[in-house]
């Protein structure tokens, strides 16, 4: 890519609820400063605007869009569209032909644009330190109350129903919310990818081959992070679990590891399919039990409580299997915090099945339940399946689980 123009100011869009795209942005950040370009608080005055965009729902799709359009309107400015929606859905792409379509994968092809000094591929691939970027476009404050509150004729014609009451609690006036990290969080990345194959992941299509980080190299994310101050950690992959398969060890030994650097710090374990927790159960058990102040919290998402569904959702497990193990896990440790994610309304999810996510949810005192409701998404098996469950039900299952304690919606 050979071009003739000088770039002198950028602005870099990210969803910042997405750690591995806030990640390739903040490096993409700190590579155009080492190579001369000046940050700015504005698109308006940037010659050049990078938008990651995001496939994950629909509403950041249509949030991706947004930016890209409103972008678009900067007529002085060049436009760099990359992130997942370039390989999830890229026919809805295809308009913006003024703009330059680039996978994260080939960012270094910037440079050649910009004239680097400093080749992208140059840079430390293992990000940690996240900043530098702005968070995708969500509209005017008039946009974004009525997306976000989401009144229904039966909320706004009798009282706000409890889902939308933690709606307009979390989200009126806000553009957006970290629920994944802190700010004051160090980002170690342990592998790329996963090795799922969840029928309903758009995700994982715009994602490449699983593999697993070394160990030193992850080792040493760990200690540049104590030596900048951090004492919050999170570690990041596709899917956590599954760390090390390909080159003959597991996380349960990673984290022997990272526990041994230290004693004033705290790992949250992010994204650990259920699949992993019982496959490697005993050794989990005995290394964090070991450590458990060092953890802040484990996140393991459940999905369902029907094997009908998680059989459809291709998941991997047994919920008996996930009861037993997480029972015991809790009797073990109890005052280490776990969290899950349940997907309500996947195409076939009956009464029965949605009544059997319930009392998972209820018999499991999780610290907290991150509910999604389920969406068709471009170019996955599930959105081929058949028996879609109505939008109504899909709501009304949401408002019967928003009554639990500790329950949190998503889209």
């Amino acid at each position: 890519m050979v071009n003739n123009r000088e770039f002198r100011t950028f602005f870099v869009y990210v969803n910042k609820w997405c750690p591995r795209r806030s990640i390739e942005a903040s490096k993409l950040c700190r590579y155009f400063a080492v190579n001369n370009l000046t940050a700015v608080t504005s698109p308006k005055k940037a010659d050049l605007i990078v938008i990651f965009t995001c496939g994950s729902f629909e509403i950041n799709e249509d949030l991706s869009i947004q930016t890209i359009e409103k972008s678009l309107r900067e007529k002085s400015a060049k436009i760099v569209i990359t992130g997942c929606l370039p390989r999830i859905d890229p026919e809805r792409l295809k308009i913006y032909d003024t703009a330059l379509l680039i996978s994260p994968r080939n960012l270094n092809t910037l440079d050649s644009m910009i004239g680097a000094k400093v080749p992208y591929d140059s840079l430390r691939s293992d990000a940690t330190f996240v900043s530098g970027f702005h968070d995708l476009y969500h509209g005017h404050l008039v946009d974004r109350v009525k997306r976000n509150v989401g009144f229904s004729a039966e909320s706004s014609n009798s009282r706000i129903s409890d889902i939308y009451f933690r709606c307009f609690n979390r989200r009126f006036f806000r553009k957006s919310e970290d629920i994944m990290f802190s700010p004051k969080t160090c980002i170690v990345e342990i592998a790329e990818s996963c090795l799922g194959n969840c029928s309903y992941c758009a995700i994982r299509l715009a994602s490449e081959k699983f593999h697993s980080f070394p160990e030193e190299q992850i080792l040493e994310s760990f200690r540049s992070g104590l030596n900048n101050g951090y004492r919050d950690f999170a570690l990041l992959a596709g899917d956590i679990g599954c760390y090390g398969v390909d080159t003959g060890t597991n996380l349960p030994n990673l984290l022997k590891k990272l526990f041994a650097l230290g004693e004033n710090f705290r790992i949250l374990l992010w994204d650990l399919n259920v699949r992993w927790f019982i496959k490697y159960y005993d050794e989990f058990r005995s290394v964090l039990k070991a450590n458990s102040r060092k953890v802040s919290r484990i996140v393991l998402p459940i999905e369902s409580g029907s094997d009908r569904i998680l059989g459809l959702m291709n998941r991997g497990y047994e919920i008996e299997k996930v009861r037993n193990c997480i029972l015991d896990f809790q009797k073990t440790i109890p005052d280490l915090r776990l969290e899950t994610h349940i997907i309500v309304g996947f195409p076939g999810e009956t009464e029965d099945d949605f009544q059997k996510s319930l009392e998972i949810v209820k018999e499991i005192k999780f610290s907290k339940v991150v509910v999604f409701r389920y969406e068709d998404r471009p170019n996955t098996r599930a959105s081929s399946f058949p028996d879609k469950v109505p939008k109504e039900v899909i709501d009304r299952r949401v408002r019967v689980l928003a009554r639990e304690d500790r329950v949190i919606l998503v889209n």
